[in-house]
């Protein structure tokens, strides 16, 4: 991004905008001080519940890595505590990302308002039905954790190991959520009781915060993909007109409506601009009764809406770039963890909760990985119509001019827009079945050592 937003700039409140266009998401993002919507209230005091839930985090980390170190569990053990450490480790740099990188998201959330007021043709349908995507998204989303969540609470209550520790003496060793490290005894009463409880309430605030931050970036892909889509039609769409008002291929003789044009005072980019679009800004023309320059200016301005999909998509890309990477491989990790489950199953002796826990959360972080591999893909699918869209325009009735504009056009679209995360993976099917062949590979050394 070239620019990014200065305290000492002033920026329209687009709290509300940002609520329609993202959803809960944003304004959960709000009140838990993980950001601040451009022009919007200051975060102050909430900061300290973003500060929370990083400790929470980080005692996690520290605390089973520490276990490991001190007192090695068993293979099992260490393997949960190995998924706990990675999704905590995880999780915890994606929102010091957002934090440090706050500016340039909110840099972004300004970009995409402006290119959804300032690009509105035949938009209102079309951003509908991806809103509504976008809702049934967030539903999915969120139901595979809420099936997980509760067999980590229940599973350590089920789970008791009775040790030996002499001829006449065996202790009942009971187990919590994480493998962590306490300085306390854990298997007196009240501190497991104490323990149990604050390792379940540090699982569902961190969990419920990743599943927001998720949430939050999949209704800007949605949003992102809705304009390319508008883009699409609006290309495919241009058609060469009479200048006595009639559609030159109509037999019927179809009237148009517009003879009217829209240009702007100012000449700066949407990267350029931190003040909002407004519609006082325009200065409406009539256009000549010229038909081919009222092509050409349509093309124009779909050329201009091509040029800030491409702006836009690629600060996204740099913003979730390096987390992206790391959820991407800790997720593999995580998948080939889970998939123990599935085998845990026909050992005889295993403990059914134990395998319904690792069942459970399998589909959570396959689900995880699809969903952002599904929306990059929907960006890629649309980019990839836009040469289509041109090809079946009103191009042979066209003048020199707009073909030669047109042939710009599809070679730049030629190359489609897409989310490339450390600049090696693109988000797209592909790399979601990359993910379960590299899951299978790892599971498969695994069971075989």
């Amino acid at each position: 991004m070239k620019n990014q937003l200065r305290s000492d700039e002033k920026v329209w409140d687009t709290t509300q905008e940002v609520e329609a266009m993202l959803g809960p998401s944003a304004t959960a993002m709000q009140w838990l001080g993980l950001w601040q919507p451009p022009g919007g209230a200051p975060v102050g005091a909430k900061v300290l519940v973003t500060a929370s839930v990083l400790v929470m985090m980080l005692t996690v980390l520290l605390g089973g890595l520490a276990e490991v170190a001190l007192h090695p569990p068993p293979l099992e053990d260490i393997l949960d505590a190995v998924f706990t450490c990675a999704c905590s480790f995880t999780w915890g740099f994606r929102i010091l990302v957002i934090l440090l990188r706050q500016s340039r998201v909110q840099q972004l959330v300004v970009d995409v308002l402006n290119m959804r007021k300032r690009f509105t043709e035949n938009a209102a349908i079309i951003r509908k039905q991806y809103q509504r995507r976008a809702l049934i998204v967030c539903l999915a989303w969120v139901a595979f954790p809420t099936l997980a969540i509760p067999m980590w609470f229940v599973e350590p209550a089920l789970t008791k190991k009775e040790v030996t520790i002499s001829q006449n003496t065996t202790i009942v060793i009971r187990k919590t959520p994480f493998i962590m490290w306490s300085p306390m005894e854990t298997q007196t009463h009240p501190n497991y009781e104490i323990l149990y409880v604050t390792q379940v309430s540090i699982l569902i605030v961190v969990v419920s915060v990743t599943v927001i931050v998720d949430l939050f970036f999949a209704c800007l892909m949605i949003s992102i993909t809705a304009d390319i889509d508008i883009l699409n039609n609006n290309i495919a769409n241009m058609r060469l007109q009479k200048e006595d008002g009639f559609t030159k291929n109509s037999e019927t003789g179809v009237k148009i409506s517009g003879t009217w044009g829209t240009t702007y005072k100012s000449e700066k980019s949407l990267a350029d601009k931190f003040e909002r679009y407004d519609d006082n800004t325009e200065v409406h023309t009539l256009y000549s009764a010229d038909t081919s320059e009222q092509l050409y200016r349509t093309l124009a301005m779909n050329i201009q809406h091509h040029q800030t999909l491409m702006s836009i998509i690629g600060d996204l890309e740099s913003i979730m770039s390096e987390s992206s990477v790391l959820m991407i491989s800790v997720n593999s990790i995580n998948i080939c963890l889970q998939a123990f489950g599935f085998v845990d199953g026909f050992r005889p002796g295993a403990k059914k909760s134990t395998v319904l826990k690792k069942v459970l959360t399998f589909p959570a972080y396959i689900n995880q990985t699809a969903h952002f591999c599904w929306l990059g893909q929907a960006i890629i699918d649309q980019s990839d119509r836009l040469l289509d869209s041109a090809f079946g325009c009103g191009w042979a009735d066209a003048d020199p001019r707009f073909c030669s504009a047109l042939r710009v056009f599809m070679l730049q679209a030629s190359r489609p827009l897409k989310l490339q995360i450390g600049k090696i993976f693109t988000l797209s099917r592909n790399l979601f079945l990359q993910i379960l062949n590299t899951s299978y590979t790892i599971f498969n050394m695994m069971i075989n050592f």
